[in-house]
């Protein structure tokens, strides 16, 4: 099992995020006597649940999840598999963490929503037909809104909350 801080596994997890974990991990288990190999992942402990939201304007297919090691490997894995990457960081002056539990809400271009969840984990895939959408996040009352022009070229786009330490 991997022994790791929390300040290094929030790093960790974000440049894994962003594809950069190879590197970044091989350096610190060689730099670091206190980091341990990761064992590799169970089917259960990467098992990252399909969901279905539909209303009568859409059908939208999302996994929501990424907490922890195994999630976040699995939500690399599959996350071009969906034409949209929602990414939830709190963003303080000395760190960042990632954020589940995010009420989410995506409407088509014509405001008709086409979806509505509450995150499982710091990152939400969704499969949409191509078109123009508002996504909107919220954490601590904090109403984050992004214009989004989907294609089924996958994109990644992160919702960030700047708070003071």
């Amino acid at each position: 099992m991997m022994r790791i801080s929390a300040c290094k596994l929030s790093i960790l997890m974000l440049v894994s995020a962003l594809g950069y974990a190879p590197a970044l991990l091989a350096q610190t288990v060689e730099d670091d006597p206190d980091v341990y190999v990761q064992e590799p992942c169970t089917p259960e402990e990467s098992r990252l649940p399909q969901e279905t939201y539909s209303t009568e304007w859409a059908e939208v297919v999302y996994v929501s999840g990424g907490i922890g090691y195994c999630e976040s490997q699995e939500m690399q894995r599959i996350a071009r598999e969906y034409p949209l990457e929602l990414m939830f960081v709190r963003k303080a002056r000395a760190s960042e963490q990632f954020l589940a539990s995010i009420p989410v809400t995506i409407k088509d271009g014509k405001g008709n929503l086409v979806l509505e969840t509450v995150t499982q984990g710091p990152i939400l895939l969704v499969k949409l037909p191509a078109g123009k959408y508002v996504a909107t996040g919220e954490y601590n009352g904090v109403v984050k809104t992004h214009r989004l022009a989907v294609t089924q070229k996958y994109q990644r786009v992160a919702f960030v909350w700047s708070v003071e330490n």
